[in-house]
């Protein structure tokens, strides 16, 4: 487990905003976490052990069973940004959980998660054996509330599991949460984990697009792969705000507005670590351009507005630049590419 992780702050708007609604201090579940009340603005970014440590300090403050479900019954599918829409053009939902689990670092989750099937359905658990003994209730709870809420969503009716499992050191009581989750609840379980029926998993999701399921993806690829190679520590930092919102590129004025800084500091800090800011933008536009020209079929007007450009010609020009050839060139070698792997790997194979 990385609790240096850098994450979208998300899940800790819901931990202060639940202590607000149940009268606990905001600043006593901020404690040792170096966070502020900023940390409540959109674009925050916080690390994974902050995270902690709030959920933590809320525990201690509100230690009663089933604060877990307070607080995932506060998400919504846009919670997971664009994961989210994602997983809602998927055709099904066992397609869209496929999909979280080839982007585990957008879930949210602090725990690992599983996903086994079982003669009915799948079985999706959630491992809290990584965390404090003290925080693992409350977010095991949290975890399998938001489950069913997001399901729902997706489904666009009520998401009713099979059964849900619970192994927790203290629980709430078993009408409390067969109440929320509307299913029998087996407590004292082996692990924490939701039980999917075989017939919500083929479900058709109502909103499902092909295009802009592929389209969403090649945008989380981007997320969870456009750091691999750059280790200067506040570079990394800003990769990672242009990355979240690579979908609506920002300016230096908003990266650093989303960091806490001024746009002043956001370009010296970059200079001292040798990575002008206009170098990560566009590192970022030109990775993304590549993954939406390879991975959907999106015109290059469609592909020019979602990297921020006003006109295709103006995206044409600095793709051009970055590679040396146009996005159409290009789109067109990597097809033609594709097309003779494939063929290379027919060959010698006998036809029927």
């Amino acid at each position: 487990m990385n609790w240096r992780e850098v994450r979208d702050a998300t899940n800790v708007r819901h931990l202060l905003n639940t202590a607000h609604s149940i009268g606990c201090s905001v600043e006593a579940c901020l404690q040792g976490s170096g966070l502020d009340e900023g940390v409540l603005s959109a674009g925050a970014r916080i690390q994974r052990w902050q995270e902690l440590a709030v959920i933590r300090n809320l525990v201690a403050l509100a230690p009663e069973p089933g604060l877990g479900l307070l607080v995932g019954s506060r998400y919504q599918l846009t919670s997971l940004g664009l994961l989210g829409y994602t997983m809602l053009a998927c055709r099904n939902l066992h397609e869209a959980l496929v999909v979280s689990t080839q982007f585990r670092e957008l879930t949210l989750s602090i725990c690992p998660v599983q996903l086994q099937p079982f003669d009915g359905g799948v079985r999706m658990s959630l491992d809290h054996s990584v965390l404090p003994r003290d925080a693992q209730d409350m977010v095991a709870e949290r975890g399998l509330a938001v489950w069913k809420r997001i399901f729902g969503e997706l489904l666009q009716r009520p998401f009713v599991p099979l059964r849900v499992e619970l192994a927790l050191s203290r629980a709430a009581t078993a009408d409390r949460y067969e109440t929320y989750f509307e299913c029998p609840v087996v407590i004292g379980a082996a692990s924490n984990a939701v039980l999917i029926a075989d017939a919500d998993l083929a479900s058709a999701l109502p909103l499902a697009n092909e295009l802009t399921r592929n389209a969403c993806a090649a945008l989380c690829r981007q997320l969870c792969d456009g750091l691999e190679d750059v280790v200067s520590p506040f570079a990394r930092q800003v990769l990672q705000v242009l990355i979240s919102r690579s979908g609506e590129p920002p300016v230096a004025a908003e990266v650093a507005a989303a960091l806490g800084i001024s746009e002043r500091s956001l370009h010296r800090r970059l200079a001292a670590e040798g990575q002008p800011f206009r170098q990560l933008d566009e590192r970022v536009r030109g990775r993304l351009a590549e993954r939406l020209l390879g991975d959907s079929d999106l015109g290059l007007d469609a592909i020019a507005a979602q990297l921020g450009y006003s006109e295709a010609a103006s995206f044409s020009r600095a793709f051009k630049r970055w590679t040396g050839v146009s996005p159409s060139h290009w789109r067109a070698a990597q097809r033609a590419a594709a097309l003779g792997l494939e063929s290379s790997s027919l060959a010698g194979v006998p036809s029927r």
